[in-house]
């Protein structure tokens, strides 16, 4: 059972978990409720005769390199009750993944090897950055790699099976708090493997900052689209 209560962050009906936590992280988190705008005509009589419109798979070129733009998505942030249209730039990943994020919030950093989404804007003093790094990982297993995290971390940890991105790929889940205050960072731990490449995803914020900037982290996960093609 889990320890702490979260509202789930829907997007392209996707379902993430988690992403940091106030405190110890065992108190209740609100994330807002996210979801892609329709993008064609065909796409709102979809939705009509389904219920939700459903995505047009952006075609990726063969050598493209990771971090390039392949196109701009419509996302709608719903908080408390009010919506708000948000430009995201979907980008090339690597080994064969997309990913979208928000470039007025979020900068990016590309290689062969990893993608960093850095943000400093929530607080103008500090060096250290929110950010979400996703790279390919060396380990026997997700689940060897999740204990290996745990001891690590030299913290109390919070463990689970989850699901992430468009997909719904399953992933496990590590996260822990470095202290209470509001200066104190979190860290969420995503550990996954995809056509025998095991990558892991991490997420850093502050406490202070969770409750806007950890739905912000939260999105770009849910947009992880493997090409099944």
């Amino acid at each position: 059972m889990r320890s702490r209560m979260l509202l789930p962050c829907l997007i392209l009906s996707a379902v993430l978990y988690g992403c940091g936590g106030e405190g110890d992280k065992t108190g209740e988190v609100s994330v807002p409720e996210v979801q892609q705008a329709d993008q064609t005509e065909q796409a709102v009589e979809n939705e009509g005769e389904s219920g939700q419109a459903e995505a047009q798979p952006i075609p990726v070129e063969v050598g493209t390199e990771p971090g390039t733009v392949l196109g701009e998505e419509e996302v709608i942030l719903m908080q408390e009750g009010e919506s708000v249209s948000v430009p995201y730039n979907r980008i090339q990943g690597m080994d064969g993944f997309t990913i979208a994020y928000d470039p007025e919030t979020f900068s990016l950093e590309a290689s062969e090897q990893e993608l960093d989404f850095y943000a400093y804007s929530y607080d103008a003093d500090s060096e250290t950055p929110v950010f979400v790094k996703i790279s390919e990982t060396e380990g026997a297993s997700a689940e060897s790699l999740a204990d290996q995290y745990v001891v690590d971390s030299n913290e109390e940890c919070l463990v689970e099976e989850v699901t992430i991105g468009e997909g719904e790929y399953p992933a496990i889940w590590v996260s822990y708090a470095e202290g209470t205050d509001s200066n104190s960072r979190t860290c969420d731990l995503y550990i996954f493997r995809y056509n025998e490449r095991l990558y892991t995803v991490q997420m850093d914020c502050f406490v202070e900052a969770y409750e806007g900037m950890g739905a912000a982290q939260e999105s770009i996960l849910s947009t992880l689209r493997f090409d099944e093609g």
